[in-house]
């Protein structure tokens, strides 16, 4: 950006926007800036060969595994753990505030410890299943994101936890809930508000976090799934309802959308959910038969927990701005509750009025477009109408003619709209 800044310096002196003596500032400002590029790919490069010497030292251990005492095996173990130790704390006394220094001892020793638990295991027969290594492997790396402030052990660990979740929660199940994974996931949190919300920091790693913490929560979210699944369906909603109303608040807004990784996958989930409630299949299995089982299920809890925490963060959210200028998609967890206590008595009233709220969600969200300017925005409502109609193509009896002419009125819209907000675009220049 800078270089860019730099070329354009004596157009804008001979067009007279500025002085020659201002541009001669500009350019002495950006020749004693640090280059920050550099800076980054010596993180990356710091990071990436950290584990490359990881993977080396494992493919050399294995090579010659079966001809080392048990001594040694052991000396191999604790080796990696001993050296990372030692480099980071070099980096804690010589470089605290060089980020590559703490970034790549960080993720040498988040491996090290893995081929550590490994060879011990193996040395002395210790037998056990993938989740509970991933579980100690993961209690023993936390401290390393917190000690040595590294973005990369952090993210290394979100993405260890999900591992340990979908293992124990998924893969083993009806064997386990996995409720450490929320244990692990909340003891995270701090790192991500200290780091990056305290500091108002909005950098790549920030980014990552969100993204990674929101898709972590987001599949994981199905372990409290157990005798009354419709449920599950009431926490996502109210869990995509979090997310959109947290992208509204000023710690997690970012200038772009799809930086905004609350935003993407809230409101993308509250679509997509919609549509699949727009089917017949979830309504009718509702009943007070369902829902007194539910009683003792965590599902319930689950989404008890997550519409207590939207209503709050909406109370909050309408503190500083008005209900209208909140994203639609905001309340999607207080209109799905009604729906579920109407499909009660009247299931099909629920699945016409779920077609309803998908057509106003998605003629709010072209409107918004058209209101900012933005064109992303404009036809992602139109896309929820298609999806609409693509829909309720598989279950109804419409003719082909009147499904095709449907398909064309909405082509014809994605034209009409685009070719507004060009014109409009261009008057605006």
């Amino acid at each position: 950006m800078s270089k860019h800044i730099l070329k354009e310096l004596p157009e804008l002196v001979q067009a007279q926007v500025i002085t020659e003596e201002t541009a001669k500032n500009i350019q002495e400002y950006y020749n004693q800036r640090p280059s920050q590029s550099a800076n980054r790919l010596f993180i990356v490069f710091g990071i990436l060969g950290s584990l490359l010497i990881g993977i080396g030292l494992v493919l050399i251990i294995a090579h010659n595994w079966d001809v080392l005492p048990k001594m040694g095996k052991l000396a191999i173990g604790f080796f990696p753990l001993v050296v990372g130790q030692a480099i980071a704390g070099y980096a804690l006394v010589k470089k605290p505030g060089d980020q590559a220094w703490r970034e790549g001892p960080a993720a040498f020793l988040f491996f090290a410890i893995a081929i550590c638990i490994s060879i011990v295991s193996q040395v002395y027969n210790i037998e056990g299943e993938l989740g509970g290594f991933l579980f100690i492997w993961m209690c023993l790396a936390l401290p390393i994101a917190y000690i040595l402030r590294s973005s990369v052990a952090s993210l290394l660990f979100i993405i260890g936890i999900t591992w340990y979740g979908c293992e124990v929660g998924y893969f083993n199940y009806p064997h386990g809930h996995a409720p450490a994974y929320w244990i692990l996931l909340l003891l995270i949190l701090p790192f991500y508000y200290l780091e990056f919300i305290r500091k108002n920091i909005r950098n790549n790693f920030f980014y990552f976090h969100s993204w990674f913490l929101v898709i972590s929560a987001t599949v994981c979210l199905g372990l409290f799934t157990d005798q009354a699944e419709e449920m599950i369906v009431a926490a996502y909603m109210s869990l995509f309802s979090v997310f959109i109303i947290m992208s509204q608040i000023p710690a997690f807004e970012t200038r772009r959308v799809l930086t905004n990784a609350f935003l993407v996958v809230g409101s993308l989930g509250v679509i997509v959910l919609l549509l699949a409630l727009s089917f017949d299949w979830y309504w009718e299995e509702i009943n007070e038969d369902s829902f007194n089982l539910a009683l003792d299920d965590p599902g319930i809890i689950a989404s008890l927990g997550l519409m207590f925490v939207a209503s709050f963060l909406l109370a909050f959210l309408l503190k500083s701005k008005r209900w209208d200028e909140i994203n639609s998609k905001s309340y999607a967890f207080v209109i799905f509750a009604i729906l579920f206590f109407i499909a009660f008595n009247a299931p099909g009233l629920s699945q016409i009025l779920v077609n309803v709220l998908i057509l106003v969600l998605a003629v709010h969200t072209i409107r918004d477009g058209a209101n900012r300017n933005h064109l992303g925005i404009m036809n992602y409502g139109l896309l929820i109408i298609t999806a609409l109609i693509t829909s309720r193509f598989f279950d109804t009896d419409f003719s082909f003619v009147v499904r095709g002419l449907l398909f064309i009125a909405i082509g014809a819209g994605f034209f009409a709209a685009n070719y507004y907000m060009i014109q409009k675009r261009k008057k605006q220049l």
